[in-house]
């Protein structure tokens, strides 16, 4: 097993065991798989795994680490747990920020004081410059609305010398995955809700939307409502309310429909819903911003010594055609 301090183990376990009062019932689900032993070292295996490109996992210690994106926050816990000398979990979405604050208090206190939750967006890094060693962005970075903000706020945070480490399970250089992605846009963007191959599609944007209007304009009836939200797609919710404003003192009704294709976006809280990336490109942004950078394809697994090995294999293979994720490891110069 990856050397991982004991407190850490007991720590997820009794988080699963014993929820935190007042957290986001999805963490429960989100981290199923840890609750098993096989799960939670899979779990420690592919983190590895993944730091393997920065030198592994006792590169950590003592380093200075951001998390964008941070989720739940357990990958920020493990970092700690594995030696980080500071470690800043940045989250947009306000029940998950606010789930990772009890979750540490309660479960992790051994590690409260190295770990700073901060509620933000990646387009404005609260970070001072040159002030990182270690750049995460896992799973993350296709729900960023704007990436090339992020990318730029990289360009300053991390020292010169230090890591900017990028994975993601949204390879557009995968044709069928590229396939399935816009479908599951569509899904998202209008529904119905319920199950779509591996992703449970919960209320759509359109509704969503809808729910704004309505709750911001109550005068106006369920029908005129709905084709409002059809016209307001892509916005937040000010968007959405000052457009509406303007139609109702006479200016015409917003026309910003969705197109297949698009990205769908939450108007809540501004992220959007599994972009798609092409690796080398996504590489090539950051070399243009003083990193030196490559894309590796990751086909996933972990379960035991003999996917890891494949993985390390395949990871040389040219090409993203058949890989369903990737990895983008940049040092800054």
């Amino acid at each position: 097993m990856i050397p991982v301090p004991p407190s850490f183990i007991a720590g997820v376990q009794r988080a699963l065991a014993h929820p935190a009062p007042g957290i986001d019932p999805w963490f429960g689900q989100y981290y199923d798989d840890l609750g098993s032993e096989l799960g939670l070292v899979t779990y420690l295996r592919a983190k590895q795994q993944l730091l393997e490109l920065v030198g592994g996992w006792r590169s950590v210690a003592g380093k200075r680490v951001l998390d964008a994106g941070s989720g739940f926050g357990m990958v920020s816990n493990l970092m700690a747990a594995w030696g980080a000398r500071h470690v800043m979990a940045l989250e947009l979405f306000p029940p998950m920020a606010e789930s990772h604050l009890r979750v540490l208090a309660t479960h992790f206190p051994e590690l409260v004081e190295r770990i700073s939750v901060v509620e933000g967006d990646v387009k404005q890094v609260p970070a001072r410059s040159a002030s990182v060693d270690l750049l995460l962005s896992i799973e993350a970075i296709s729900h960023y609305y704007d990436v090339d903000a992020f990318l730029d706020e990289c360009a300053r945070v991390v020292r010169p010398g230090g890591y900017l480490l990028i994975s993601d399970g949204n390879n557009g250089a995968n044709p069928g995955l590229r396939r399935f992605t816009v479908d599951l846009w569509e899904r998202y963007e209008a529904g119905p809700a319920g199950r779509f191959g591996d992703r449970e599609v919960g209320d759509s944007m359109l509704d969503r939307r809808r729910q704004i209007i309505a709750a911001c304009f109550p005068q106006l009836p369920p029908g005129q409502v709905r084709t409002l939200a059809e016209g307001t797609s892509g916005m937040v919710r000010d968007e959405i309310v000052r457009a509406v404003e303007e139609h109702l003192a006479g200016a015409p009704a917003p026309a910003r429909r969705y197109r297949r294709g698009e990205l769908p976006r939450d108007p809540l809280h501004g992220y959007v819903l599994e972009a798609l990336f092409d690796p080398p490109e996504l590489a090539a942004r950051l070399a243009r911003r003083g990193f030196e950078a490559r894309a590796v394809p990751h086909y996933g697994g972990a379960r035991n010594d003999l996917l890891l090995a494949a993985n390390r294999l395949l990871r040389h293979l040219p090409g993203f055609r058949f890989a369903r994720a990737f990895r983008v490891v940049a040092r800054r110069r």
